[in-house]
């Protein structure tokens, strides 16, 4: 098992895990390589995009990635590593891949100096909290997470001047 940040040119050997990933998480939805691809290429990968892709390969196979980045300003002069999407592929679960790629992530926030490592997940996934809590994570009683999407999030820019 290797664990390595990829490239921006990287983005198509990542086309596959992120179209599992969003049929995962959203069901089966209709994704087409190109459109993801696009994507990815675009956004994801793109230089501006702030993202770092972290990505855990066996035997030369892509069995997992993560993607973070790092949020200013936090406290006492720090970052904060903030870990947007981490996702095993199916037949790589249970073999301490998770782990392993929370553990290297954690160095790494280390190393870029940040004092916290955050992360969000489903709360409703039993086996996905174990998990964060058998790794040292625990649940932030003390915030509230906040979205605008759809018709709120476009009557808040309407409303801009």
């Amino acid at each position: 098992m290797f664990i390595t940040i990829s490239d921006e040119n990287e983005w198509e050997s990542f086309v596959e895990i992120f179209i599992e990933m969003e049929k995962y998480h959203h069901g089966e939805v209709e994704i087409t390589k190109e459109a993801m691809g696009n994507y990815l290429r675009k956004r994801v990968f793109d230089k501006d995009s702030g993202t770092e892709i972290y990505k855990v390969t066996i035997n030369s196979s892509l069995a997992a990635f993560a993607c973070t980045s790092i949020m200013y300003p936090a406290p006492l002069y720090a970052g904060q590593m903030f870990i947007k999407q981490i996702f095993v592929s199916e037949k790589y679960r249970n073999l301490g891949i998770g782990k392993s790629l929370m553990s290297y992530l954690a160095k790494k926030a280390l190393e870029k100096e940040c004092l916290r490592l955050d992360w969000l997940s489903d709360k409703h996934n039993l086996q996905v909290q174990n998990f964060y809590q058998s790794i040292g994570g625990e649940v932030l009683e003390t915030v509230n997470y906040f979205r605008l999407s759809g018709t709120r999030l476009a009557e808040l820019a309407v409303s801009s001047k």
